[in-house]
C-alpha cells in the first residue's frame, strides 16, 4: 500500500471509533450567550456594498460635470447671439456653386 492508502486506513478506524454527540445538550448559558450577542450585534445592512459603490460613483460624476464646466466655461461666458445670427446656415447648405 501506499502512503495515502495507509493514512486513509488510520481514518476509516478513528472515525469507527468516535462516538455519537448528537445528543449532548448545549453548555449551561449557550443560549443566553446566543442571545445576547444578536441583540447587541448590528444586522448588516445588505446594501452597505451597494452604498460604498454608490457613493464612489457619485463622487466620479460630480468630478466630471466640474470639469465639463471647468472646460467648457469659456463658451458659456461669451455671446453666442452675434455668432449664430451672422451664419448663414442655409445658404451654406444650398450653394450650388
Amino acid at each position: 500500500m501506499n502512503r495515502f492508502d495507509q493514512q486513509w486506513q488510520k481514518l476509516i478506524v478513528l472515525a469507527r471509533q468516535a462516538g455519537d454527540h448528537r445528543d449532548a445538550a448545549p453548555p449551561f448559558g449557550f443560549a443566553v450567550r446566543i442571545a445576547a450577542q444578536a441583540v447587541v450585534l448590528p444586522a448588516a445592512s445588505p446594501w452597505a456594498s451597494f452604498e460604498r459603490f454608490a457613493m464612489r460613483g457619485l463622487v466620479v460624476a460630480a468630478a466630471f460635470g466640474a470639469g465639463a464646466i471647468i472646460f467648457n466655461y469659456s463658451t458659456l461666458v461669451s455671446d453666442q447671439s452675434d455668432e449664430y445670427a451672422a451664419a448663414d446656415t442655409v445658404g451654406d447648405l444650398l450653394d450650388l456653386s
